[in-house]
């Protein structure tokens, strides 16, 4: 009954049975392995840490939350053919409430991926319309309603109000220099 949750996996490492354990959402036994010496950032042969598999599941969001108050490194990198930061992973899942908690606790949102994408990128591809908002949300300079003013010329200055319409705008940074414009045609629309 004393046997501790290691000591019941001996043919695996601590670090390896809390890896394992992420699938299953057993917090509880995962916090008890790391009080018992278990690392949080432990690889597997694909590059996965613990909270980066956490976060490829909307099922395991208290898992993540979980791993990140222990101390799991949100800026983890895996390289490779899948490659990117637990940001990378949850934005390419739509796991927008994921993405929230991850930008929250300090995940690096310009980190770009071996395909030279950002996590904001990876949602724009994958067309996630609220991972791209909350992406936004976070790192956006300014975001806004404005008036696009269009057609010829001429007719701008007898009838502005009939030649234009209300576009979505965000400025976000592109790295540590560079900033973006980014237009949309509504809020909706990526």
């Amino acid at each position: 009954m004393g046997q501790s949750l290691y000591s019941m996996g001996q043919s695996q490492s601590k670090d390896e049975l809390l890896y394992q354990l992420v699938t299953t959402g057993n917090v509880d036994a995962i916090s008890i392995l790391c009080r018992e010496g278990a690392k949080l950032e432990w690889i597997d042969k694909d590059g996965k840490t613990p909270l980066i598999v956490a976060c490829m599941d909307s099922g395991l969001f208290n898992v993540a939350k979980a791993l990140i108050e222990m101390g799991a490194n949100v800026n983890a990198y895996r390289p490779g053919r899948c490659a990117g930061t637990p940001l990378h992973h949850a934005a390419k899942r739509g796991l927008d409430r994921t993405v929230s908690l991850l930008l929250s606790c300090g995940a690096n949102a310009l980190v770009r991926n071996d395909d030279c994408h950002t996590a904001l990128d990876v949602a724009r591809i994958k067309e996630h319309t609220n991972v791209v908002r909350a992406i936004e949300n976070h790192t956006c300079y300014f975001s806004g309603w404005l008036w696009e003013y269009y057609g010829p010329g001429f007719l701008e200055a007898l009838a502005p109000r009939f030649l234009s319409r209300k576009i979505w705008a965000v400025v976000i940074p592109c790295g540590s220099l560079r900033l973006k414009l980014v237009i949309y045609p509504t809020l909706q629309v990526m």
